[in-house]
């Protein structure tokens, strides 16, 4: 196992070291990103490298789905001028504004799983922007319509979401809510059993 710190804060994260043909990765354990992995609606005005923008959209690619359909589109928007835009268009993420790089989720309703599967890409894609320290928050309320129209999304295509990304100002925050206790949500063989 190697240590390796964060670059945008002082969370010590747990890696591990891969070699595949002579290439050294590095990788988050995956139960540790999921742990330590915060909503986050405040970012840093710090620009987002290539290659973690790369990393992110890939991650949303790679999502298994039902039947392999694949029923997604990835808007990658760093415009900034356009995420602006976009802000008055999003009531309860109007923090968009503030991000270096956004996704637009586009999926497919002729697809009975579009919601489902696009949900999927989205978490692959949080977790991979927090394995590489930039955080997310996916916006609920939006303008569809208007936002389908300014991003010259097709008609019969569904806006799932858009993840707006960026450095995170506090990385290394509490929660704000604590997660509910195991014995509240594991059921053990039947439904109200406990171990």
């Amino acid at each position: 196992m190697l240590r390796r710190q964060f670059c945008h804060g002082t969370i010590l994260q747990d890696y591990r070291t891969h070699h595949d043909n002579n290439n050294r990765e590095e990788r988050m354990d995956t139960f540790e990103c999921i742990r330590t992995r915060r909503t986050t609606r405040t970012f840093l005005p710090q620009e987002i490298p290539e290659n973690t923008m790369h990393r992110i959209l890939e991650a949303g690619r790679l999502t298994p789905s039902a039947r392999n359909r694949q029923p997604w589109h990835l808007i990658a928007i760093r415009d900034q001028a356009l995420l602006q835009r976009l802000a008055p268009l999003c009531p309860t993420g109007q923090f968009i504004e503030q991000a270096r790089f956004a996704v637009a989720i586009v999926t497919d309703p002729a697809n009975r799983w579009h919601e489902i599967d696009g949900a999927r890409a989205v978490q692959n894609m949080e977790l991979a922007g927090w394995n590489d320290g930039v955080g997310t928050c996916w916006i609920g309320s939006l303008e569809r319509d208007k936002i389908k129209e300014l991003l010259d999304i097709p008609p019969q295509l569904h806006l799932l979401t858009i993840l707006p990304f960026g450095y995170p100002t506090e990385p290394d925050a509490p929660r704000r809510r604590t997660k509910k206790r195991p014995e509240e949500v594991f059921h053990w063989e039947r439904f109200g059993q406990q171990r």
